[in-house]
């Protein structure tokens, strides 16, 4: 199940030295305490509740609590979030292949919904649950999306002996379906979500988690295919746009070949807004090379004919100062001329490897008993095969503050300052040494081994060349400059550095990136001391104080303060506010 955080966005942090910086990514949201100014007097939010499921019974032909998405609400552009979740289907014709599959007829449904799909947990008539999965409007591409995320679960429970639910009927044709939408219909997994008891496990347990969930990734590296892009049933994808073979050369064979292929992404970013009947290179891609150029490519076309000034669908990501159509196209051309520098030379590293991409807690399932081992994961959609140096990372899970963690192989220790703390101080060092430990343990065994050189001024311009008109341009120049200070130990040549700036031009860089942190940290302040989650989410017996509380915060807020707002951002600074056009008149019924 897909949950409200944020993605891997774009983090501009001060740098150390003058004129070099050394992490110009904007890091993963997580929890932090804040003391909120006086203007925001809201104590920081706790857990959101959760709503009553909604069931329906045995004979409901039509029920729009099913369709509608009903466990939040947005605090703004909520219109447009409520379109890309609601989806209607023919709840009769649903029941009706259920019951034929699973040989018993459907007594009630339990609707859980994650940020793309509705998942509906579907008890039978003969006592057994199944889990039926329907597709939201803004998951991604229609077809490719649900074809690859089967073929990917089949090829990886039956090839790699991944534990994920097996898979009892899907169809990913809405229109001649019967239905009426896309769907998965597959075994209930077993054992308990992680998240339902993460928190109350012990250091052996979560240990446990960590050895476990390593041996499977471990056994997904064993399969190397030849080139990069999506998995499919060759059925599924024209011969066309099919990579003409399976595995690379060299790779462990596990079959299938006849069966299986590797084919266009299926990665919504490669869909959104217009992009989805735009002709675009979505792969399959024969080198990192190719992959890394398509991003930028992609970018270029969509900014050249539909990119719209000052539109963003959350205005926390957005950036001062107005959005030049010419600046982009310059930088994402600068960003195809150091490409090469951006690409490791070790072939392991380089190698197209299937990854899960979203190992949150609630994807996790772990036995019910005391060993708490790795028994299921769901949610794969959206995974492909991709170069490993930039598939793998640490699940969201393992986070944890990088203060004193180091590189390497040298486990985190306790501050030297440790024996004279308070108790109270102990205690919250002693878990927070734990949390490193775990992600340190999880590093070494699965990350260190495909570790590279400048890991993250080589991925930093690849993560930003494909967001330059949500995030801003800002991230990418820094990440240029950064190459460019880097240069003698990225290239692979003598060949001078294609980009050139001036110490005007990088002192001009320091402050917008200063004027940009502190732009940010505002933000921050004020989502967190409000309790949003991403887009500007709160649950929905939250909202209606939320509101209240938001309408009358602006006009509190210090004249000292607005001004400086007003300066950075003339426009548009208060981000609470529809910032996306109302939906169409159809979308509007909704």
């Amino acid at each position: 199940m897909k949950v409200l955080r944020s993605p891997a966005s774009i983090r501009i942090v001060r740098p150390t030295t003058a004129l070099k910086p050394t992490n110009v990514s904007r890091k993963l949201a997580t929890a932090v305490s804040i003391t909120p100014p006086s203007y925001l007097s809201l104590p920081p939010p706790g857990p959101p509740h959760p709503d009553p499921p909604v069931v329906t019974s045995l004979g409901t032909e039509y029920n729009e609590n099913l369709f509608r998405y009903t466990s939040g609400r947005w605090l703004y552009n909520e219109s447009q979030q409520m379109a890309q979740r609601y989806i209607k289907f023919d709840v009769a014709a649903l029941h009706r292949v259920i019951a034929t599959v699973c040989a018993s007829p459907v007594v009630s449904m339990e609707k859980k919904e994650g940020l793309f799909n509705k998942t509906l947990m579907v008890t039978l008539a003969n006592g057994k649950k199944v889990a039926a999965r329907i597709k939201n409007p803004i998951a991604g591409p229609d077809h490719l999306m649900t074809s690859s995320e089967v073929a990917t679960m089949d090829f990886v429970r039956h090839n790699l002996a991944i534990p994920v639910p097996k898979i009892l009927a899907w169809s990913s044709h809405a229109a001649n379906n019967g239905v009426g939408a896309e769907y998965i219909i597959m075994e209930s997994a077993p054992g308990v979500q992680l998240s339902t008891v993460w928190r109350t496990m012990d250091s052996r347990q979560k240990k446990n988690v960590v050895n476990s969930l390593v041996a499977l990734e471990q056994n997904m590296l064993n399969a190397k295919f030849a080139q990069y892009g999506s998995l499919y049933y060759k059925d599924d994808i024209p011969e066309s746009k099919r990579a003409p073979r399976l595995y690379a050369h060299g790779s462990r064979r596990f079959g299938s070949e006849e069966k299986f292929c590797i084919g266009p992404i299926a990665h919504r970013n490669f869909y959104e807004d217009e992009r989805a009947t735009m002709d675009l290179d979505r792969g399959p891609w024969s080198s990192p090379e190719d992959y890394l150029r398509s991003l930028a490519l992609r970018e270029e076309a969509w900014i050249s004919r539909f990119a719209k000034p000052n539109i963003h669908d959350d205005p926390f990501r957005n950036v001062s100062g107005p959005q030049l159509k010419e600046e982009h196209l310059q930088c994402l051309e600068q960003y195809r001329s150091i490409i090469p520098a951006l690409v490791p030379t070790a072939r392991k590293v380089l190698a197209s490897n299937l990854w899960h991409s979203d190992l949150n807690p609630g994807n996790i399932f772990v036995s019910d008993d005391d060993e708490r081992r790795v028994v299921s994961i769901i949610d794969w959609q959206g995974c492909w095969a991709g170069p490993a140096y930039l598939q793998m990372t640490s699940p969201s899970f393992l986070a944890c503050d990088g203060a004193g963690l180091h590189s390497g192989l040298d486990f985190p220790k306790l501050p030297p300052e440790y024996d004279i703390m308070s108790q109270d101080t102990k205690a919250i060092m002693r878990e927070d040494h734990k949390a490193q430990m775990l992600h340190k343990l999880y590093e070494i065994k699965q990350l260190y081994p495909y570790r590279i050189s400048d890991r993250e001024a080589r991925t930093m311009p690849v993560r930003a060349a494909g967001r330059t008109w949500k995030d801003g341009i800002l991230p990418l120049r820094l990440a240029l400059l950064d190459i460019f200070s880097r240069w003698a130990d990225l290239s692979r040549s003598d060949e001078p550095c294609p980009l050139r700036f001036t110490r005007e031009e990088v002192q001009e860089l320091k402050r917008q990136r200063d004027r940009y942190v502190d732009w940010h940290d505002f933000l921050d302040d004020m989502r967190t001391t409000f309790g949003m989650r991403l887009y500007g989410w709160v649950s929905p017996h939250e909202y209606p104080s939320k509101r209240a509380l938001l309408e009358g915060t602006r006009s509190r807020l210090p004249v000292a303060l607005t001004s400086q707002l007003e300066e950075i951002l003339p426009q548009d600074w208060w981000p609470f506010r529809d910032t996306v056009p109302l939906p169409s008149a159809l979308e509007m019924r909704v």
